[in-house]
């Protein structure tokens, strides 16, 4: 599911309009997908977006032909179905996917797109130079990403947050660990090495071409996408909770109950992204509101107390 700042962002740079506020209005599952439909109002209007688990987002203005959240799911729902089914025999996705990754590291996506779309005004050696440099805070963040501070072996001093190839070694030992992946770490060391390396050289170079920026962007999208698939290999193996959102593994478990009388709330929290999930409901003991005839308790004692004391045999 889209963050709120997704939905904005993508509302800013369809509609081309400034939000005023962005909300969930309504959350539908009857067709097996999550969907939530946004109401978001901007500086021009208002629009539905909708949204879900393995349904391409859309926007609808709310002043025509839409007057309801209940209006747009139903028609995005079919249309996405109709250009689903279109897309099916299209590689085009595919190779968008292996091109900029999946929905793990969002901020690393998120930035790998701002360089391709540099790409159209590259027309001078310090445009392709500023690729360069994009390319480069892409594999530090993705750093940060796959080595957590608390992953880090206790043999080894941590790297700072902007040592790339050190985090992606102790990253690459950790997450193809064994003999029988040897020479997948050898290669994956490479390649995350070389990427850095070219990116490097991208950015310091002045004879630095859009060629050169493409290539750029194509090393390290590869990347991403190779660690994206050692992560989940590995969480697949694990059994590791990941956020069902941004993929991230900063999954918090938190204990709530607002009230005594209230259910208590096991949740899933997602500390990159915000998603959560109520994954489990303990609901107090049933309570007797009158303990004999005629006199009632304001606070009544759970049933399974008064079984307390055993009743005795004639």
């Amino acid at each position: 599911m889209a963050t709120r700042f997704e939905v904005a962002s993508y509302v800013e740079r369809d509609g081309q309009e400034k939000i005023a506020s962005a909300k969930p209005e309504q959350r539908f599952n009857d067709l097996g997908p999550k969907v939530t439909v946004g109401n978001v109002k901007t500086d021009k209007g208002a629009w539905w977006v909708v949204e879900g688990e393995g349904v391409p987002m859309n926007l609808y203005p709310q002043a025509a032909y839409f007057f309801s959240a209940d209006e747009a799911y139903p028609f995005h729902m079919g249309l996405m179905a109709r250009l689903l089914t279109r897309e099916a025999h299209d590689p085009a996705p595919v190779l968008r996917s292996i091109s900029f990754g999946s929905t793990r590291f969002v901020g690393v996506r998120r930035k790998l797109h701002v360089a391709s779309e540099a790409l159209a005004s590259v027309s001078e050696p310090e445009h392709a130079q500023a690729i360069g440099l994009t390319c480069r805070e892409v594999l530090i963040e993705l750093g940060r990403e796959v080595l957590l501070d608390r992953e880090v072996p206790a043999n080894e001093e941590a790297p700072k947050s902007s040592d790339f190839k050190t985090r992606a070694r102790l990253s690459i030992e950790r997450l193809a660990s064994g003999r029988e992946n040897a020479e997948l770490r050898d290669a994956a060391r490479r390649t995350a090495d070389g990427a850095w390396a070219f990116s490097c050289h991208v950015m310091h170079s002045p004879n630095s071409t859009r060629q050169d920026a493409v290539v750029c962007i194509t090393m390290t999208a590869a990347v991403v996408l190779l660690f994206e698939q050692l992560l989940e290999k590995v969480d697949q193996a694990e059994g590791v909770p990941t956020c069902q959102s941004c993929k991230s593994r900063q999954i918090n478990l938190i204990d709530r109950q607002v009230a005594a009388d209230s259910p208590k709330e096991t949740i899933l929290s997602c500390s990159y992204c915000g998603w959560s999930e109520i994954i489990e409901v303990n609901r107090p003991a049933p309570v007797a509101s009158q303990m004999k005839r005629g006199k009632s308790s304001p606070a009544s004692t759970p049933r399974r107390e008064k079984k307390h004391a055993p009743r005795r045999s004639k």
